[in-house]
């Protein structure tokens, strides 16, 4: 369907057989998040930066994303219940916290960016809100630019840099749930409860152990991925980190340091990016998987100070 609909526009552009090409590729691409293009519009900016202004494309492109990134089993639940408060916990999480990331990650940008003119500044007010819809949706591990992401201010290069370690329930990131969960453990920490509570449901403190050591992982490896392209390129820590967190997270987005990186840099990212697909998702089964072997010492317990 998504290719159908980018056929139909790419058409009288490019004519029959590229367009049904185009169409075809980038329809996959957004679906599968892999985020890669054929179009070589590199004097405009590269990737989709000559559709910034194109609302069928970029809806287009937005919702093959967003179905791609929720995943079989949620969209299996949700074929098979129908009903929201039916489906399962997991579900109602992804759908939940996903639907905030898009709709609050686009509001920041906007907000950061509405001025820009690298970003936003040139556009209408509707094409300004399209565009930073698309920004972030896109950073949930799509890899699509509708612009020069180092145009970014830093404060929205930090904000891109959460919502790429964040990624999305299916491909990339820490996942959604992953985040999800740790959140929910500081809340209920906050408010002095023992357990972890949502729906009516309580989540083990082994999830919760797992989710947290998780996500420190992954912030850890991005942190000192990024000092080492800092100090072997000198380039900025934030634009560093910005290509670390991307290439961990399976992302895919730069703010154009890769190709001018030394090879050194260049085979940092190429383990990360190698990790982030096979090495996050491994972990993550070995936690569901691992058969928890028994104790064979209890030691007494000790208090600790936290904070």
């Amino acid at each position: 369907a998504g290719a159908l609909i980018l056929f139909f526009r790419f058409l009288p552009e490019f004519g029959f057989g590229k367009a049904l090409w185009y169409g075809v590729f980038h329809s996959i691409s957004a679906f599968c998040n892999a985020g890669f293009d054929v179009l070589a519009d590199t004097d405009v900016g590269g990737s989709l930066c000559r559709y910034a202004t194109d609302p069928v494309v970029n809806f287009t492109i937005m919702a093959l994303i967003i179905i791609g990134g929720l995943g079989f089993a949620v969209w299996g639940d949700i074929r098979h219940n129908r009903r929201f408060s039916r489906m399962s916990v997991y579900t109602r999480l992804v759908i939940l916290i996903t639907t905030v990331l898009i709709f609050g990650g686009a509001g920041i940008f906007a907000a950061l960016e509405w001025n820009n003119p690298g970003t936003l500044g040139g556009l209408t007010p509707s094409q300004k809100l399209m565009a930073a819809l698309f920004q972030s949706v896109t950073l949930r591990t799509a890899g699509f630019a509708t612009f020069d992401q180092n145009a970014l201010s830093d404060v929205s290069k930090a904000v891109a840099d959460f919502l790429m370690l964040v990624g999305g329930s299916s491909a990339g990131g820490v996942k959604t749930v992953t985040v999800g969960v740790i959140l929910l453990a500081a809340w209920s920490t906050a408010r002095g409860r023992t357990s972890v509570q949502i729906m009516k449901r309580r989540i083990p403190q082994q999830a919760v152990a797992n989710a947290s050591a998780l996500f420190i992982l992954v912030l850890l490896l991005s942190g000192l991925g990024a000092a080492f392209l800092s100090i072997a390129d000198h380039v900025s820590l934030e634009n560093a980190l910005y290509e670390t967190i991307s290439a961990l997270c399976t992302v895919g987005l730069t703010t154009g340091i890769t190709s001018s990186l030394c090879a050194a840099s260049q085979i940092v990212l190429i383990i990360f990016m190698f990790f982030g697909r096979l090495g996050i998702m491994t972990i993550s089964v070995g936690f569901m998987a691992a058969d928890r072997a028994e104790e064979r010492v209890s030691y007494a317990e000790t208090k600790i100070m936290i904070g």
